[in-house]
This record gives structure tokens, sequence and C-alpha cells, in this order.
């Protein structure tokens, strides 16, 4: 998510921002990949069971905290 003003951060208004050495296009492909492989293959098994719940996490930052909180309470 973008600042709504460029270079500067929305929640504490901090100008310095750093980038994690692991942020890169072969890391992110890296968990791709293994998300693919490991995790994608599960959903369907849980769904059929009755025992995952999906939730849109592209909403507002609100919306996605009372849904989560409902499924883990």
């Amino acid at each position: 998510k973008q600042p709504r003003v460029a270079g500067i951060c929305d929640a504490c208004g901090s100008k310095e921002f750093t980038r994690r050495a692991d942020d890169t296009v072969e890391t992110v492909t890296a968990r791709l990949k293994a998300y693919h492989a490991q995790t994608a293959p599960l959903l369907p098994y849980y769904r059929a069971k009755g025992l995952m719940e999906q939730i849109d996490g592209d909403r507002d930052m609100n919306a996605v905290t009372i849904d989560l909180e409902r499924v883990l309470t």
C-alpha cells in the first residue's frame, strides 16, 4: 500500500523507509511456488470438511479484522 503522500508514512509521518533484505523477486517467486505446491492442495480438503473460512483481505482493514475475530472466537 502506497502512502497518501509519496515518501511520508501515513501512520507516523516518518520519511525513513527501508526494504527488507529478503524483499526480492526471487524470494516472492520461491514463496509462491511453495504455496502452490504445499498449501493450495490442502484447500479443497478443508473446504469439503467445512473446516475452512474464507476472508477477503482486500477490504477495509477494520472489516477484515471483524471477520478474523468472528472466525477465531
